[in-house]
């Protein structure tokens, strides 16, 4: 009830707009827009083509470090090289980088896919006396591991190539559980 009783003093409270807040608000375009508004939004104009040259800039960054080829002109969606392979920078800086397992098994799926893991051993034997398989490509497998490595050079290259070696397996074993 002391809500309702108190409602009409609040009516002293608001006072109308003093003259320099209606200044603000008026422009010669009769639109009620502030003056310089039109400054304001051939910058906003501007602003994407900003945004994708700093995007750019950014996604080079990290990548100097590394032996990628990585050049200020390039369109963000354009591709890494590394030593035998070529890759999609976006799918690349993707990929997630918490831990060198996850690391090196989602870049092995972006090189090689899922299909082609489930099919083939970094060796080409197959566990348990089972028929040979398709042994993945020794340089796209040597380019993963020094990827791997520049990201995590606290590993070595057999963590890494028990990595992929996981992930040829559960990709066999996902293969077979769906069919």
């Amino acid at each position: 009830m002391t809500f309702f009783k108190t409602m009409p003093q609040m009516k002293s409270w608001v006072s109308p707009q003093p003259k320099e807040w209606q200044k603000l608000t008026y422009d010669n375009t009769g639109h009620g827009m502030a003056p310089g508004i039109n400054e304001i939004m051939s910058s906003l104009h501007d602003l994407p083509e900003m945004i994708k040259l700093m995007r750019e800039c950014v996604e080079c960054v990290p990548l100097q470090r590394d032996p990628f080829i990585c050049s200020p002109s390039s369109s963000v969606d354009s591709e890494i090289e590394m030593a035998a392979l070529t890759v999609s920078k976006r799918a690349f800086l993707r990929l997630n980088r918490s831990r060198m397992t996850i690391f090196a098994q989602e870049l092995a799926v972006l090189v090689f896919t899922k299909e082609g893991l489930a099919q083939s051993t970094l060796t080409g034997k197959s566990g348990r006396g089972g028929p040979p398989k398709t042994q993945l490509d020794v340089d796209k497998g040597q380019a993963i591991t020094d990827a791997v490595l520049l990201e995590f050079p606290q590993t070595t290259v057999s963590d890494v190539r028990a990595a992929i070696r996981q992930k040829c397996n559960n990709e066999q074993f996902s293969q077979k559980k769906g069919t």
